[in-house]
């Protein structure tokens, strides 16, 4: 049998690392209702859940949204948004354009800071410990981008990113129409780092009634 690695506790800083909450989705398949980053999940708008999770592991923190800021104003951290329409079809640009404003303002407002940290609005039981393993993960020689894969799934939206990737991705979104994270991040120089075994899925993305279902159960026994 796999080993079990227990959690920790609480949550180490990694003074390298800036974080991005991409909350841009629309959680069309949720069904009906208010956007996904505002649903509430045991109580509590699942937005806030990861943030709680996210915010004491970077040296700052900030929210990519898509449309109207001010909806995330009572959050209390920095909310960028990304500029480009949808496409002919009614798309939105997808998270890659995330990425990349998120990028954006942390190349802006902290320009030390050489790593950016993403994950999706919709994972509220993010390990504590996770800023800890992957920066000992980011090693000479460096990969561009770091991601998570656990238990054979690759999670493409949690990731760190060298921010000098920012001028590759401002042309891929604006010039090539890139949207997808994955198909970007074959382009350039991808780690993957397998995250250790634990009970559950501390990567339980919510994207479907079940999978709601399922995080309230988790987030009942506080999990």
């Amino acid at each position: 049998m796999p080993r079990i690695h227990p959690p920790l506790e609480r949550p180490i800083r990694v003074g390298a690392l800036v974080g991005a909450v991409l909350a841009g989705g629309e959680g069309r398949r949720l069904g009906p209702g208010i956007e996904k980053p505002f649903r509430r999940l045991h109580g509590k708008p699942l937005i806030e859940h990861t943030l709680e999770r996210l915010r004491p592991q970077v040296a700052a923190i900030v929210v990519s949204a898509h449309g109207d800021a001010a909806r995330f104003a009572r959050l209390g951290v920095p909310v960028v948004t990304d500029t480009i329409g949808p496409d002919p079809d009614g798309r939105r640009p997808g998270p890659l354009a995330g990425v990349l404003a998120a990028m954006t303002w942390a190349r802006q407002h902290h320009p030390f800071s050489p790593w950016l940290l993403t994950v999706p609005v919709d994972v509220p039981f993010l390990p504590l410990d996770l800023t800890v393993y992957l920066a000992g993960h980011m090693h000479v020689p460096e990969a561009e981008i770091l991601t998570v894969r656990y238990r054979g799934r690759v999670h493409h939206a949690i990731a760190v990113w060298s921010t000098e990737l920012l001028p590759a991705l401002r042309h891929a979104v604006h010039e090539e129409g890139t949207r997808g994270i994955e198909r970007f991040a074959a382009a350039h120089e991808t780690a993957v780092f397998d995250w250790p075994r634990r009970r559950g899925d501390p990567f339980l993305n919510i994207n479907t009634p079940a999978d709601w279902m399922r995080a309230e159960v988790l987030a009942s026994r506080g999990a």
